[in-house]
């Protein structure tokens, strides 16, 4: 499924997944192109028999890059800690990206990669990321109870400190009201940094992904900082890169067509094919998200749209 696209726009695409082997199979044969590259994450929590599966669909795609696994559960510093390995081996690489965009396994392009490409020509030197500034109605507790509070994890458990709780038993309330004047208190972020977040998928020039990776090798602190912090991709690269010279360049879009039916979700709706129409008629490049088992017939229905217009 190639399309034939201008030689020289590059582009590689950091894909985050944890399941659907066959969908993400599906996403990079629809993405791949020329001058494309694909780093993939795939959980280190999935099970051993599924990773070798997408190992194997995937062999014999020469542009695909298998990153270092991380335990990148919903809501962790390790989902952050995934996409800059994915920033890291993409600088390695030594080849000069035109852009860089930040995928799920579960998004899908809901334009051809012709127009992708175009578009990205067009707008060459924008960043593409989704911000506002900090606190925000939007979020409880304005966002900053994920930046100020340590956020203490256990499987797919965590606990906020220093916030009060209340427990079913009234003994374990006491226990626990006792233990957090003991613990630490809430911080505060490091000085000079205006805090800003946003959605956790972006479309960054090669030149701001190469002073992304070389400010995290200098400034290890600064990455530190957001260890115990909530939901850390959808704050780290907004603070980062919009405290950096890059902030006159970002558009401020993610480039989605997502339904968040539910504000106070924690994911967006899975997509189907009562959607058609409003991805038919979106400007985004991609959308997201999908499901095979839950909406199998929505990604055909999209590859008819683009391809036999």
């Amino acid at each position: 499924m190639h399309n034939c696209t201008s030689q020289s726009m590059k582009i590689a695409y950091i894909i985050l997944a944890h399941k659907y082997p066959e969908q993400l199979k599906r996403l990079i044969h629809r993405l791949n192109t020329e001058d494309v590259s694909f780093f993939i994450h795939i959980d280190k929590k999935v099970e051993a028999k599924i990773y070798h599966q997408v190992v194997t669909l995937l062999k014999d795609f020469t542009n695909v890059f298998f990153l270092k696994r991380f335990n990148s559960g919903w809501g962790s510093f390790d989902a952050v800690r995934a996409s800059l390995e994915g920033i890291k081996s993409i600088v390695k690489t030594g080849i000069d990206f035109d852009y860089v965009i930040h995928l799920s396994g579960q998004d899908y392009p809901i334009k051809s990669n012709t127009h992708i490409k175009k578009f990205l020509e067009q707008n060459k030197g924008k960043e593409f990321i989704e911000y506002f500034p900090l606190p925000c109605n939007k979020w409880e507790g304005g966002g900053l109870r994920r930046i100020e509070y340590w956020h203490i994890r256990w499987g797919n458990r965590y606990i906020a400190i220093p916030e009060k709780r209340e427990f079913k038993s009234a003994i374990h309330s006491f226990i626990y009201s006792f233990l957090i004047s003991f613990l630490p208190k809430k911080r505060n972020f490091f000085e000079g940094f205006t805090l800003y977040g946003g959605s956790a998928f972006w479309c960054l020039t090669g030149e701001c992904i190469k002073y992304i990776d070389n400010f995290v090798k200098r400034s290890p602190k600064f990455v530190n900082r957001f260890n115990y912090t909530h939901i850390t991709d959808e704050i780290f690269y907004q603070i980062l890169i919009l405290n950096s010279t890059f902030q006159d360049k970002i558009i401020n879009d993610h480039l989605r067509y997502i339904d968040w039916e539910n504000i106070n979700a924690l994911h967006p709706r899975i997509l189907g094919t009562n959607d058609f129409e409003n991805i038919k008629q979106s400007e985004k490049l991609f959308a997201r998200k999908f499901d095979q088992i839950v909406e199998p017939h929505i990604l055909d229905m999209i590859d008819e749209m683009i391809y036999k217009r």
